[in-house]
């Protein structure tokens, strides 16, 4: 296999960091394809001019990792994962406040709109135990699948406090809020998904 030509880092930033009772210089740099260079190794320039590389062991080479999602295709996911999160967090309060007595009643004395989301709702509320221990499930597979995609996009404690942000606002409290006084009609409406995550998640929780 040929080797690869070499290369020029070009320097775009420098800057003084405290790290701890360290001070350093931070440098951006413009590194090369991941297809031309997987690895690159630390060197030094000595004073004859002579480039010097730093051995193989760890912490004097580092690789390259190429993003297998576009950013705009992360971003997607996320909208999509966060919208899953308040589905399964609304759904959980919104089907399980909803008790068996109160299903039949609505089906025999409610409005025809009653009757018909009751009708839909009572057959999966009856599962009791496995519907709720399947929204939780996917509840927390998701908020999970969520900060790791955060993560992607932004670095470390910025990825953890935006999807902690977002989970308890768009996954948490907008949700349970509508699903406390809409939970008959946002469960009839979403029981599709509803029972093709307990399908998913049967073979756990059941």
């Amino acid at each position: 296999m040929e080797e690869p030509p070499p290369f020029d880092i070009l320097l775009d930033e420098e800057k003084i960091e405290k790290f701890g009772s360290v001070v350093g210089r931070v440098y951006g740099v413009e590194l090369p394809k991941r297809s031309d260079y997987p690895r690159l190794y630390f060197c030094l320039l000595s004073e004859e001019g002579v480039w010097s590389p730093q051995g193989n062991s760890l912490g004097t080479h580092f690789y390259l990792k190429a993003q297998v999602l576009p950013t705009w295709l992360r971003v997607i996911f996320v909208i999509f994962l966060l919208s899953l999160s308040g589905l399964f967090s609304g759904l959980s309060l919104g089907l399980m406040s909803l008790d068996k007595n109160e299903l039949a009643i609505l089906i025999n004395t409610g409005t025809v709109a009653e009757k018909k989301f009751a009708s839909k709702i009572a057959p999966v509320r009856n599962l009791g135990n496995f519907l709720l221990c399947s929204l939780l499930f996917s509840n927390v597979l998701v908020n999970a699948s969520l900060t790791l995609m955060m993560d992607s996009l932004m670095s470390g404690i910025f990825a953890v406090a935006a999807s902690t942000l977002a989970i308890v606002i768009f996954g948490e409290i907008i949700p349970q809020s509508v699903c406390s006084r809409y939970g008959l009609a946002v469960g009839a409406h979403t029981l599709f998904l509803t029972k093709f995550f307990m399908l998913l998640t049967s073979p756990l929780v059941s």
